[in-house]
Order: structure tokens, then C-alpha cells, then sequence
């Protein structure tokens, strides 16, 4: 019961994104353009994810305050609709990627595919890491736990996109429980150096062969499953790139991904299988296909939040972690419970939202804006406009 609460809850977000845009005028062109349909169902589709990790760590907090213990949570759902969600996400970027390299035919301008990712994601992650800093320095009493170097040390390596350990910063005690989204970027970044490689591997069977490569070294000895999820979004921008090697109708795949996204709530908890790659993929091309229900994900409401879905993601777990500690006293957020909790989900993503929103517009936008004035002299607006947003 508490579960469809706390989705109830959830989905009045977008409904408050609507009635926002029908209040305030020039609103909604402003986020998604004057036509309103840059990216449709897919920037739905990562509204819905940044949305669905937002309740999977809200599910985790309340454990957390009341144990002390940072776990997944013990319901299969909330505890797929955070993995899946990443997991999509990953898909999400190799699949915009990896199109772009077979449209190419593999010939990229690296150094000006790499200026972008870093206009792209840096100066929002270097965001997200200060507002970090300063609720380090706030519950640290602005007191220098540590010499400045050691502060110094810290702080730089949670600017290392995750390549780095995420130490405490300060001394203060689970900073990472603070801040714990940041572990992904190291895979997107994985994922931006190997292309280049893989661009080799464009035409004949040699995509095949790359995506098997992938697949066996994902879940052979010391690989990791997260990976898979690449080779399954490649998979998808290959079957794309060739609509006749699969001539399904936009409905069929509608009605596939339906069919592999009740099959993976009802019979999975996590996406760590080779079984739950598969369905993932299926689900992935029939929400983008855009046809029967997945048409919602063209919504405006939708796409604005996929829009600022980097921000949201980035911002989410700060505006948690403050709401749980600072708003509410950790043992009253531990007891939250039904139409309490699911209310407090709903003020939380209000809150985030609305500073992701502005973080957009006063940090994201402007070099977003800078880098489209740049590529489009180079001919390549596409490398803007496709661009990967976790």
C-alpha cells in the first residue's frame, strides 16, 4: 500500500509541471523550445526515471535514519524502480551515442565530442559538489576539522567525476551518505572514452561481434552486469539505424515494451541479469517508439522534467538528505509513514524540482547555448541536441 502512495505522490509532480505551464505564460517554450518537441518521448522518458530514483532513495532515507544502515530497500519494487531507472539511463546514453557514431559512419571530431561532454556535465557536477561543500561546512560548524590540504585533497577527489574515492570531507562522518548519486558519472565517462574504439566497429558484422565482446565481458569473471546496459542501448540505436532488421510496426514494439515492463516488475527486484537486460531493452524500444500508452511521454510535462533530469539527479539526494536531518528530525522521517510519507515525497521532488529548475536555466543553459553556437559552426548541431543527459 505504502508503494502506490508514495507513486500517487510522485505523480502529482508532473501534474504541478502542467498547471505550472498553463499559469505562467512563455513558461514551457522557454524549457523546451518554441516547438515544444526537441526530444518528445525520450526527454518523457528520463523525466519518469529522475522521478522514480527520487522515490527509490526516499524509501532508503527513512531506513536509513531509522537503522543508521544505508541498504536497498527491502520491497522488489522500490528497489527495481531506482536500478531500472539507472539502468535506463545508461541505455538512454549509449543508445544517443552510439547512433550518432553509426549516422558518422565512426568519423567523430573527438576533441570536440569531449569539450562538449565536459560543457555538458562539468559545470553542474562542479555545482552539485560545492552545494556538497557547503552543507559539509554547515554541519561541521564552518570548524577546520582537517588541514586545508587534507580539505583541499578531499574535495578534489569528489570533483573526479567517481573516478576517485569519495571520502569524507572534513572529517565529517558518511559525507557519501549525503551525496551518493555521483558513482555513475564514472560510467558515463567510461562509456564516452571507449567510443572512439568502438567506432571502429561500425559496419558488416562488426557491431555484432562488438556487442557480443561486450555482453560476455559484463557478466564473465570480474565484470560488471551495468555494463550490459550499454551494449543494450548500442543494440537499440543499431536496430533504429536498420528499422529492416526488425520491421515492427511502432505499435508492435508499444505493446512489446508494455508486455517486458509488467513482466520485469512482476517477476524481478534488481537488473543485474542477463534475462533483465533483455526485458530493459524491449522496454526501452517500445517507450521510445512513442505509440500507444508511451505516448504520455510526450507530455510537456514530462519532457520539461527530462529536461532538467541531470540537475534533479545530481540535486535529489542533497534535498533528501536536508529534508531528513534538517527540516525533519531523523526519528520523525523514520516514522513516516502512508499518506505522510508519500507527502513528504511529493514536497521533496517539489523542492528539488524547483531548484533544478533554476540550476538549468542560470547554469546548465548557458553552455548548452554556448556549445550549440559552437557546433553549429562546425556543421554538427546534432552532437548538442543528442547529446547524453544522466
Amino acid at each position: 500500500m505504502d508503494t502506490i502512495l508514495n507513486l500517487v505522490a510522485l505523480a502529482a509532480l508532473p501534474v504541478l509541471c502542467w498547471i505550472a505551464f498553463k499559469s505562467i505564460p512563455g513558461l514551457s517554450p522557454a524549457f523546451l523550445g518554441p516547438d515544444s518537441n526537441r526530444s518528445g518521448e525520450l526527454d518523457g522518458l528520463r523525466g519518469v526515471l529522475a522521478l522514480l530514483i527520487l522515490m527509490h532513495h526516499c524509501v532508503i532515507m527513512r531506513a536509513y535514519r531509522a537503522t543508521g544502515i544505508y541498504v536497498a530497500p527491502p520491497g522488489d519494487f522500490d528497489n527495481l524502480a531506482g536500478t531500472a531507472s539507472v539502468a535506463l539511463f545508461f541505455v538512454s546514453s549509449a543508445y544517443l551515442l552510439w547512433g550518432r557514431v553509426l549516422r558518422s559512419g565512426g568519423v567523430l571530431n573527438w576533441p570536440q565530442f569531449y569539450a562538449s561532454r565536459l560543457r555538458r556535465l562539468g559545470p553542474m557536477y562542479v555545482a552539485a559538489v560545492t552545494f556538497l561543500v557547503l552543507i559539509v561546512l554547515v554541519e561541521s560548524g564552518f570548524r577546520l576539522r582537517v588541514s586545508l590540504g587534507d580539505l583541499l585533497v578531499s574535495i578534489g577527489q569528489w570533483l573526479g567525476f567517481g573516478f576517485f574515492p569519495m571520502s569524507d570531507i572534513n572529517a565529517l562522518h558518511d559525507t557519501y551518505y549525503i551525496q551518493v548519486v555521483l558513482w555513475t558519472l564514472k560510467y558515463e565517462w567510461q562509456l564516452y572514452l571507449g567510443l572512439p574504439l568502438m567506432a571502429l566497429c561500425t559496419s558488416g558484422l562488426r557491431p555484432w561481434l562488438l556487442y557480443g565482446f561486450a555482453l560476455v565481458a559484463s557478466f564473465g569473471t570480474g565484470g560488471d552486469p551495468l555494463y550490459a546496459y550499454f551494449v543494450a542501448g548500442a543494440v537499440a540505436a543499431h536496430l533504429r539505424h536498420h528499422p529492416t532488421l526488425i520491421p515492427f510496426a511502432a505499435r508492435t514494439w508499444a505493446w512489446i515494451g508494455v508486455v517486458a515492463l509488467a513482466t520485469l516488475a512482476y517477476s524481478f527486484r534488481d537488473v543485474y541479469g542477463l534475462v533483465q537486460v533483455a526485458l530493459l531493452l524491449l522496454v526501452f524500444l517500445g517507450a521510445t517508439s512513442g505509440a500507444g500508452p508511451w505516448a504520455l511521454l510526450r507530455w510537456s510535462a514530462l519532457r520539461f522534467l527530462g529536461v532538467i533530469s541531470y540537475s534533479i539527479y545530481l540535486l535529489h539526494h542533497m534535498v533528501l538528505h536536508l529534508f531528513s536531518q534538517w527540516v525533519f528530525d531523523a526519528d520523525v522521517f523514520a516514522r513516516l509513514l502512508g499518506w505522510q510519507f508519500g507527502g513528504v515525497i511529493l514536497l521533496i521532488g517539489f523542492v528539488t524540482i524547483i531548484l533544478a529548475a533554476t540550476t538549468y536555466w542560470l547554469i546548465e543553459r548557458p553552455w548548452l547555448e554556448s556549445a550549440r553556437v559552437r557546433v553549429k559552426r562546425a556543421g554538427d548541431l546534432s552532437a548538442v541536441e543528442n547529446g547524453s543527459r544522466l
